[in-house]
């Protein structure tokens, strides 16, 4: 999508940055699928944490790695997006390489 001036973030994250290609769409999924796990994941593990069958190591392990995929993936496109625009992408006349 070409702009003339800087879009919203809003705006470039769900037309340019999600929904402009399947790796886009693949990365829309993975963070519903982020949000969903961050939900899901706390109260069985918590639950088994609980009852004495696992230690505190893995319990520990998995939440950083269940909320670390969340941050990462949502942080990711905010740091494409800063970029862009300290580059001044969208001023640029000859922008569009495809």
């Amino acid at each position: 999508m070409k702009h003339k001036t800087t879009p919203p973030y809003f705006t470039w994250l769900f037309t340019d940055h999600y929904f402009n290609n399947k790796q886009g769409i693949l990365k829309f999924i993975a963070t519903l699928f982020g949000f969903f796990m961050a939900f899901y994941v706390p109260g069985p593990v918590m639950e088994e944490y609980w009852g004495g069958w696992i230690p505190l190591f893995p319990v520990i392990l998995c939440f950083f790695a269940v909320y670390g995929f969340l941050i990462g993936i949502i942080l990711q496109p905010y740091n494409i997006y800063r970029k862009l625009k300290r580059m001044n992408w969208w001023e640029r006349m000859d922008n569009d390489f495809k």
